[in-house]
Formats: C-alpha cells, structure tokens, sequence
C-alpha cells in the first residue's frame, strides 16, 4: 500500500477486506455499486445523504439520455431541478414549478402559471401522482412545446448569471 495517501486507507478500511480501491483510474473497483455509494455517501447525515442518492439518480437519467443533450446542458438542468426543488423530496410538486415557470417568464397562453394551471398541463403531462421527477423535468425541458422556450429561457438566465459575475482586472486589459 505504499502508494496510497491517507485518505485511500482510510476508504480501504471501512469497505474492508477483499475489495481493492481504484487507484489512477486504471483499474475497476471490486466494490459493488452499494458498496461504492456506501462509501461515497456513509459520512452524510440523512438529509445529505437523500440529496446524494437524488444526485445518483439524476446522474444515472443524464446517462440515458446523453444523446438527447450536450452534457453540459445536462449538467445546467440537473443543477436547475435541485434549485428548483426547494424541500430536496426529488419530486417537484405544483408550487414548485409555479414558482420556477413564474420566474423564467414562461406563460401560459400570455398570463401568470396558477397551481391549478400547472396540474392540469404540466404535471399531468410530465409527472405522475401529482409530482414530476427529474425524468419527467427533462421530458418537459427537451420536449417541443415547452421546452423550446424554457430551454432558451434558460440559456439567457445561465448567461445573465455569468455576466453577472465579478471580473478580474486582468478581463479589462
């Protein structure tokens, strides 16, 4: 074990004996997929550790639909359903994505989203029992009728976002 650091004991010892640590990435782990997430999330408290299994999930959808979106933009609407998703449940429910279509600008028809407008058209669309996932955010997102306008909704709000940010000196040479 001479070549790892500290930290690769210390993961060495709680997965145990038999299991082998990747080391430089050349070599696939004997750990189970449990035992990897085990030891990825084992130090998180319960609320840490749902956000973390939440972000596994989304992952695992990103990587099914990798040939539906660059994996950049999957990575900005993963990022934007976690912020939208204020109680961290993994489910958006019509509050939640009233406030988001609200604060985009995304209309209805020309007026303001109402919960019940939400229900009726968004979740019962995208969702299931009255919530939507991340499966179905990204169903709305990339599909024709809402998602032309949100994906572009979207784009202008990441580009605000980074104009919006501190320059360095070194920008105004």
């Amino acid at each position: 074990h001479g070549h790892l650091n500290k930290f690769d004991y210390s993961l060495s010892d709680r997965v145990g004996s038999g299991v082998e640590l990747i080391v430089d990435g050349d070599v696939e782990s004997l750990a189970t997929m449990a035992n990897k997430q085990e030891i990825r999330h084992g130090h998180l408290n319960k609320f840490g550790s749902a956000r973390a299994s939440l972000e596994d999930e989304i992952d695992r959808v990103n990587d099914e639909r990798s040939e539906q979106a660059s994996k950049e933009d999957l990575e900005k609407y993963k990022s934007t359903f976690l912020r939208i998703d204020q109680d961290g449940s993994g489910d958006l429910d019509s509050f939640e994505l009233l406030n988001f279509l609200n604060s985009v600008g995304m209309k209805d028809g020309g007026s303001a989203w109402t919960e019940p407008k939400i229900k009726n058209k968004v979740i019962s669309k995208f969702g299931t029992n009255g919530k939507m996932r991340y499966d179905g955010f990204l169903n709305m997102v990339l599909g024709n009728e809402m998602g032309r306008v949100l994906r572009l909704k979207l784009k202008f709000e990441n580009l605000a976002k980074e104009a919006s940010q501190p320059k360095s000196s070194a920008d105004f040479r």
